[in-house]
This record gives structure tokens, sequence and C-alpha cells, in this order.
């Protein structure tokens, strides 16, 4: 079940940006809000869902098996706060600074996540390539495509 909410989270962050790239030269706004609540808002209430309600599968898919969940149930929190805060700066219409600053909130976050995946991976004695792409690779190219979105967004 979690691969699957993790790809359902990846495909939506993939059209997110897609369509974000489609309309950001003619309606940054649009492109903001799409982007928003693809990448930040779907990513963090999948993301929620992964570390918090199937946090024994998500830990073992991770690497790091425990039988005292508080630490993914804490990332799963994280998600969750930054994937609400997005839908909200969106359908409640507060405007493109607050979805901007969401949007830089949770890729600061992610990217001190994946700093994390990527000593996890230089550390560990068997290095899984996984890791490297998945959580360290993907996550890095997600951070900066929000990061651009946001920065543009508050440019233009």
């Amino acid at each position: 079940m979690v691969k699957w909410i993790g790809i359902a989270g990846w495909i939506a962050v993939s059209v997110g940006v897609f369509l974000g790239f489609y309309y950001v030269w003619d309606d940054v706004e649009k492109a903001l809000a799409i982007v928003t609540v693809l990448t930040a808002g779907f990513e963090g209430v999948t993301g929620f869902i992964r570390h918090y309600l199937f946090w024994k599968q998500d830990s073992k898919r991770l690497g790091w098996e425990t039988d005292r969940p508080d630490w993914m149930w804490e990332v799963g929190f994280a998600n969750f706060g930054f994937g609400f805060m997005a839908l909200l700066a969106v359908f409640a219409g507060f405007g493109i600074k607050a979805q901007a600053l969401v949007l830089l909130g949770y890729a600061l976050y992610l990217f001190q996540a994946a700093m994390l995946h990527l000593y996890r991976y230089l550390t560990d004695e068997v290095r899984s390539r996984a890791r490297l792409y998945r959580a360290v690779l993907l996550t890095l190219v997600m951070v900066g495509m929000m990061t651009f979105f946001a920065v543009y967004a508050l440019l233009a």
C-alpha cells in the first residue's frame, strides 16, 4: 500500500510541475496554485498517510525499521502541517505570498530530509541505489522545482 501511495505522490508532483511550467509564463497565479496544491498539498497529505497510518511499512521501505513509531509520526505530522497549509493557502485565497512561503518552507524541510538520506546513503555499509535516486536525487529535483515556482511568483 505504501508503495502505491508513494507512486501517487510522485505522479501528483510530476503533473504539478508539468502544469506549472505549462502555465507559468502566461498565468503565474494559476501555475503557483497548481504547483502548491500538487507538490506541497497532495504530497504533504500523502506523506502524512504513509508516515503515520502505515508507519511500519514505510519505515521498512525506508530501511529504518523500528518498533517505536514516534519519529515516523513526527515526520508525518510535519508533512500534514505543510500539506494542510498549502491547501488552505490556495483554497482560502490567501494569495501568492502565502503559497510561495508554504512552498519555500516545504522545500526547505524536504531539502533537509534529502540531506539526511544522503548521509545515510554515504554512511551505510550497504548503499542502496533506490535511496540515492528516490530519496535524495528526486527529492532534490522536487525541492528545486518548488523553489523555482515560489521565487518566480514572488518576483513576477
